[in-house]
């Protein structure tokens, strides 16, 4: 299944919670690990299992901005920025009480080291972030969000209607130069997002997103998972090559298989 992306708006108003300084020398694996500044009773858990086989230091580079008290648990804005560090091998983000804690992970190959997106939240929980650099070492941050409960047990408010399949995967996209050297891309596609949690509804949801330059050059990689809000919207700031005119080409597939492909205009001037 390929789709045809169009140009589209998103504003987004988020309250920024990013820590300042360093909080905590790193510590290799198989000592402690340093305190958790946000408290998570799943602290340890969370490091053991998504931030592995690498020293781990909270970094107030890792600036993660989302509202302390979620209106909306099925989709809160995060937004990562983690511009301030080099050599970035990936970044993951996970929320610690949620059934399903995975959100997603970014490889930023040509792109600068930031992603904005939704998730669902099934309760209060902390989000922590790992930015993984090229020596291995996890710099950590995270922020604490207040959530009514369910965000990720309900169904998708798309299945209420009886064809929603016909507009699986139709996609809008806008890009923007905010100057010669990047452009803030958002992109949202129409799918479900299913977690498989909600009542006689399986899992189907986008498990993976690049995003190349024209001559087939990687931007990022993203993996997705169930927790990302229906209709996922994803921010990034691919690097350009020049300042010419382009068409990004981004390329998505799901669980059942289905792929989704189009191009993004990036324009020559700056707006």
């Amino acid at each position: 299944m390929k789709r045809k992306g169009q140009g589209f708006k998103l504003f987004v108003l988020c309250i920024s919670l990013g820590l300042s300084g360093v909080w905590s020398q790193a510590s290799a694996r198989d000592g402690e690990l340093p305190p958790d500044p946000f408290r998570s009773v799943m602290w340890k858990s969370m490091a053991d299992r998504f931030f592995p086989d690498g020293p781990i230091v909270f970094d107030g580079h890792v600036k993660v901005i989302a509202p302390a008290s979620a209106e909306d648990q099925f989709h809160v804005p995060v937004t990562i920025d983690a511009s301030g560090l080099d050599n970035v091998r990936q970044i993951v983000a996970v929320a610690d009480l949620n059934p399903i804690p995975n959100i997603l992970t970014v490889r930023p190959e040509q792109a600068v080291s930031f992603v904005g997106f939704r998730v669902k939240l099934q309760q209060s929980t902390p989000i922590h972030v790992g930015v993984q650099t090229n020596d291995g070492v996890w710099h950590m941050g995270g922020t604490y969000v207040d959530a009514a409960g369910g965000g990720c047990t309900a169904p998708a408010a798309m299945h209420a209607t009886e064809n929603w399949m016909d507009t699986l995967g139709l996609t809008k996209a806008v890009a923007r130069r905010s100057d010669l050297e990047h452009a803030r891309t958002t992109i949202k596609m129409r799918h479900p997002m299913d977690t498989g949690l909600a009542a006689g509804i399986p899992a189907f949801y986008l498990s993976n997103m690049t995003v190349t330059h024209p001559g087939g050059e990687l931007i990022a990689d993203v993996d997705l998972y169930e927790p990302i809000s229906e209709n996922p919207t994803l921010t990034l700031l691919p690097k350009m090559l020049d300042a010419s005119s382009a068409n990004l080409h981004v390329h998505a597939r799901d669980t059942e298989g289905n792929e989704y492909d189009f191009d993004v205009l990036v324009p020559s001037s700056v707006e």
